[in-house]
């Protein structure tokens, strides 16, 4: 089995990681509740671009940090508090023994996204990464799919695990995989549903090996 997986909101909580430093941010420059919720919005768990949030901090808050100085910020210092997902380090740990090869095929940075993976731990529970940037195309383009796929010893039974419901499962699905959605509480927006779903990675990736796919080593 080939188990691709999503990293950010999937495999570690940058939600929460997110917000936190947002508290601190907006407390920084004299906001209120107000702008951290605006903020968050703004942000959209990170697909929004960054030198576009920079640009609308710069204008909410009349700042005079240079927009490269809040691009830095705001890819950097979120990273600092991100911490695995509640299971995932000890899933990993035993798919392993179950003859499961896990890839994280991630959009970002690669300096941002490995720096994650070490803060975790999650570097050595996992069989090979693929970041967007190293590669030269993000989900969800097909190529990054066909590059993970590419780069494993074995194809067979391939499921792409992942909370963003077109980067990750639509995506995935166009090109042919198997999909288990990380909902986080939410309704999935479309008929075109995935073929799991659960609010937890942990549960996903559970319910994606008990629809009774054979394992392969």
């Amino acid at each position: 089995m080939l188990l691709l997986m999503d990293l950010d909101n999937t495999l570690v909580d940058r939600e929460a990681a997110f917000a936190a430093w947002a508290s601190r941010f907006v407390a920084e420059v004299g906001g209120g509740p107000g702008d951290v919720d605006w903020l968050l919005e703004l942000d959209a768990d990170g697909y929004t671009p960054r030198d576009r949030v920079a640009v609308a901090l710069r204008d909410r808050f009349e700042l005079t940090d240079s927009p490269d100085l809040l691009v830095a910020r705001l890819l950097r210092e979120h990273v600092e508090e991100i911490r695995a997902v509640d299971g995932v380090a000890g899933l990993l740990e035993s798919l392993a023994s179950q003859g499961v090869r896990r890839v994280i095929v991630s959009n970002g940075s690669v300096w941002q996204q490995r720096r994650k993976l070490k803060l975790t731990g999650l570097a050595d529970l996992v069989d090979d990464v693929i970041i967007s940037e190293a590669v030269g195309c993000k989900k969800p383009d097909p190529r990054i799919f066909a590059i993970a796929m590419d780069r494993s010893p074995d194809r067979s039974e391939p499921w792409m695990i992942g909370d963003h419901p077109d980067a990750d499962v639509r995506g995935a699905a166009r090109v042919g995989l198997r999909t288990g959605w990380v909902d986080r509480g939410r309704s999935w927006p479309g008929d075109d549903l995935p073929t799991v779903q659960a609010a937890t990675a942990p549960a996903v990736i559970e319910a994606a090996l008990a629809t009774g796919i054979p394992y392969h080593s």
